[in-house]
């Protein structure tokens, strides 16, 4: 079973700005669906993607979104979802659940309630609540307890600690007997992974939402689906 990971926000208990950190995973059930609706998606938006990709300012000149980070000059890299207007997502929602093949996991971090020691550790800190998550999904029957393969984008890796997740989850759902055998984690350049790039757009689409609202109805359509299976929130 094939987990694709990525996160939007950031983990800080001290801004006022970031208010939530929102981890994306995508359940891939059918490879050959996902990738067709992938192609096709940036195939026909691919002038407009362009568009998004170059840098936006406020109203005092100051840059708020930089250039070049789905294209390297014409050259297609990679989807970011926080290059995307609110069209794009509204588009990238409704397409994607056109072809369906996939589920959606949302783990929602309410930033305001978490502790000064576990914001200390970033990698804790995003540890924690996917292992917690995991374990809530397997005992609610929504993944197996057998093999489970999970793909993250490699900024997640931190250099020291390129094995600690996969040794830390294994380890700990083994021992509570909720996982069967051990948990695979692998990580990628996110532009060589276009399931990982899913999870990022699938990421920025609810944590827009949380922050500033608007898509309510596209998030409700995929629960409506069968595409958005549970959000799970921390703390508990």
């Amino acid at each position: 079973m094939n987990i694709y990971i990525d996160e939007s926000g950031s983990i800080n208990n001290h801004s006022r700005h970031e208010k939530f950190f929102v981890i994306a995973l995508i359940k891939v059930d059918d490879k050959k669906k996902v990738e067709k609706a992938y192609k096709r998606f940036v195939s026909s938006n691919i002038e407009r993607l362009k568009i998004l990709d170059k840098d936006k300012f406020d109203e005092n000149g100051q840059i708020i979104r930089e250039s070049g980070k789905m294209f390297d000059g014409d050259s297609f890299k990679e989807l970011k979802g926080a290059q995307f207007d609110r069209e794009m997502k509204i588009k990238f929602c409704e397409h994607f659940s056109k072809y369906g093949g996939f589920e959606v996991f949302y783990i929602k971090l309410d930033n305001s309630k978490l502790s000064n020691g576990l914001c200390s550790d970033i990698a804790t800190a995003f540890n924690y609540p996917l292992k917690l998550a995991i374990e809530y999904f397997i005992n609610k029957g929504y993944l197996s307890k057998e093999e489970i393969h999970l793909q993250l984008d490699e900024r997640n890796e931190k250099t020291n600690k390129k094995f600690f997740l996969q040794q830390y989850l294994s380890t700990e759902l083994k021992a509570k007997g909720v996982l069967n055998n051990n948990i695979d984690v692998t990580y990628f350049d996110s532009a060589n992974n276009k399931f990982v790039q899913v999870a990022d757009v699938f990421a920025n689409l609810y944590y827009s939402n949380l922050m500033v609202g608007k898509y309510n109805d596209h998030i409700r359509k995929l629960k409506e689906k069968g595409i958005l299976k549970f959000v799970f929130k921390f703390p508990l």
